[in-house]
């Protein structure tokens, strides 16, 4: 029986911190905190003891695709063994970049006169439990760690991204902040590359597994609100307009429709645009297709559509604006899509905790993901063959710290905020006080977190006191 990693691109993300969780598994999850004697509980904090930001993991897990093609999760019998190959890199500084973030796809090109930038890493494990390895690639002659990997009692692999080092080697240091984008001989910590999974069944040959993707991305200062348009809603578009997904006609409230609503709404948190509050998140009538909620409806559906007006270099796909078109006219389905189960229901999660909008470059992967080539067929967001470790990363702002500190107002809220509510009750600057780019590198992990408060809204938390009130 044919086997496959789901989630098949999976995001974890660099922090300070040598604690971890779990990037969520389901939907309205903010992530799974792992405690010492293995039991799993929804994560309450984003930051540890002693206020650094903890990094967020990704878990992979591995499935059979049965006789119909439907993904279930493995039952391995016993003594069998997976051998899990990780190969990641960070080429930002190492190939050919545009002056300013592509507009529309571009071939990520390597400068042979740069290739001692490129950080590239890998390791190999099998078997439970096996040990941390540490993902360290080269940057000239200096070691950088880009993340560690172990699998946990029941063969999964997890990935953990690096421990958010900015730097240059350079004596004195280059200029950083001239540019938002481009800074040469400033590197990072994040990087993207291949999982792949190798399954040793008692007394049998090995058989590989469908490979899947991973992402290290810059952290989440906001991760309990979500991008109005996500990698997952980017990448079904382009499952859409070339025909391998099919249309959206009939939406479905729960899977379609209220998630863009409520990451909308959920935008009042971190963004001062007076609209997001006046998004209503009353469920049972938003919910409801009867002509006597028309007018909440198309109302609703408008306010939705302010993300294009409000925040920068945005536009909803056009499967959303074909949903929402319905949606207003009462033309949908009250409840959520069928789908595959777990296998989908991991798909779906991970990539809806990116942004898929502001792509200026982005913040976890940019315009190259609109790319059908990008993808492999049969069509279910797994990257391509042709995709090599480091091509997501590789037009990211260098370093992220750099895109931060230019794009503070109405590009990516949901998760780098513009505004957070204080303690106090009041919204105060994320970014206080005011910090050059040097100072944001190595600062930007004692900032603070848009935290649920349990009361339906966010706060901040975890912010450092040594930057001040």
């Amino acid at each position: 029986m044919p086997y496959a990693i789901y989630p098949p691109i999976g995001f974890a993300r660099i922090g300070n911190s040598p604690d971890y969780y779990l990037s969520p598994e389901a939907p309205g999850s903010l992530g799974i905190q792992v405690h010492p004697d293995g039991s799993e509980t929804e994560v309450h904090g984003f930051k540890d003891n002693a206020l650094r930001m903890k990094r967020r993991a990704v878990r992979f897990h591995l499935f059979e695709v049965d006789s119909a093609g439907l993904p279930v999760p493995a039952s391995l019998p016993t003594g069998t063994v997976v051998h899990w190959r990780i190969s990641v890199a960070n080429r930002k500084d190492s190939v050919r970049r545009p002056p300013t973030p592509p507009s529309v796809p571009r071939s990520i090109t390597d400068d042979p006169m740069r290739q001692d930038r490129a950080m590239r890493a890998s390791a190999e494990l099998a078997g439970a439990l096996a040990p941390r390895a540490s993902l360290i690639g080269h940057y000239q002659s200096e070691p950088v760690l880009l993340g560690e990997v172990f699998t946990d009692g029941h063969q999964r692999l997890i990935v953990l991204g690096g421990l958010g080092r900015t730097a240059t080697l350079k004596s004195p240091p280059p200029p950083l902040g001239g540019s938002f984008y481009t800074n040469p001989d400033w590197f990072d910590d994040v990087c993207d590359g291949l999982i792949e999974a190798s399954i040793e069944l008692p007394g049998q040959a090995p058989q590989a597994a469908l490979s899947a993707w991973v992402v290290t991305a810059p952290p989440d200062f906001a991760p309990g609100t979500s991008g109005v348009v996500t990698l997952y809603d980017v990448i079904r578009q382009v499952g859409i307009q070339n025909a391998l997904l099919p249309a959206v006609v009939r939406p479905w409230f729960e899977t379609d429709i209220r998630p863009m609503i409520e990451r909308a709404a959920n935008l009042r948190w971190v963004d001062a645009t007076a609209t997001w509050s006046q998004i209503s998140t009353d469920w049972t009538r938003l919910a409801s297709p009867l002509p006597s909620e028309f007018n909440l409806r198309k109302e609703t559906a408008a306010l939705v559509r302010e993300v294009e007006a409000n925040l920068r270099s945005f536009s909803l796909r056009d499967w959303q604006n074909s949903a929402l078109d319905a949606y207003a006219q009462g033309i949908f389905e009250s409840g959520a899509e069928p789908n595959r189960g777990f296998a989908d229901v991991l798909t779906r999660t991970a990539l809806d905790t990116t942004l898929g909008q502001g792509f200026f470059p982005g913040i976890e992967a940019g315009i190259n993901m609109t790319e059908r080539s990008l993808y492999s067929l049969p069509f279910e967001y797994r990257l391509s063959s042709t995709v090599v470790p480091g091509d997501l990363t590789a037009h990211m702002a260098q370093p992220w710290q750099a895109d931060f500190l230019k794009c503070g107002e109405g590009w990516w809220p949901a998760q780098r905020p513009a505004v957070l509510r204080h303690a106090s009750g009041a919204n105060v600057d994320w970014l206080r006080p005011p910090m050059s780019h040097v100072a944001l590198v190595d600062n930007a992990m004692k900032l603070g977190v848009a935290t649920p408060d349990g009361n339906g809204a966010f706060v901040e938390q975890g912010r450092d006191p040594a930057l001040g009130p």
